[in-house]
């Protein structure tokens, strides 16, 4: 007897680079964390994680920008982002 998998509905984004969830995880911050760092709020945060809400271009370029800075010290940026400001600490 074949198995059932449930259908998942198509992203609203599906060309999305970095992967939010991804890059999160590897900045070891909860989805509230991150949230609070770019301003928004952490449903947007989880709606954009799993694909339902595309993300503004200008969000998106912040994405881009921590994905470099990540790529360079994951640690000192994941540290800028908790910090009273989150992401503004990193200019």
């Amino acid at each position: 007897m074949p198995a059932k998998f449930a259908k998942l509905p198509p992203r609203a984004w599906p060309d999305l680079d970095p992967d939010p969830g991804t890059l999160r995880a590897f900045l070891n911050l909860t989805q509230a964390e991150m949230a609070t760092a770019l301003g928004v709020t952490v449903n947007t945060w989880a709606r954009w994680e799993r694909g339902e809400l595309a993300i503004h271009p200008a969000y998106q370029l912040l994405l881009d920008y921590l994905e470099a800075r990540t790529d360079r010290d994951a640690d000192r940026t994941a540290a800028r982002l908790r910090a009273p400001g989150g992401v503004r600490n990193l200019w």
